[in-house]
């Protein structure tokens, strides 16, 4: 599997993942949720490229797998409020 797509895919799996806890715990946020999961995964593809690769030096720091990561976070986000209009509205 390509690396950039992994990067796409654990962001997005973060940012679903978000907004499926909020759901659970029933948290009302005016509206923010979506807002939350997308900083959420924008901020674990930071971490994992400027942490993890970076400073730990356990891989390559690379602009793109952020890129790729943060494109993730968006797509999962506006994945679920596609799902969720269609349950709501259908």
């Amino acid at each position: 599997m390509n690396d950039k797509l992994k990067h796409f895919i654990a962001c997005a799996a973060v940012s679903i993942i978000t907004l499926a806890v909020l759901l659970i715990i029933g948290t009302d946020l005016a509206g923010y949720e979506k807002l939350l999961a997308i900083v959420t995964g924008t901020l674990a593809a930071a971490a994992k490229e400027l942490v993890w690769d970076k400073l730990l030096g356990k891989g390559q720091a690379d602009f793109y797998d952020f890129f790729a990561g943060l494109c993730g976070a968006y797509a999962g986000t506006f994945a679920w409020i596609i799902v969720e209009t269609i349950i709501l509205y259908a």
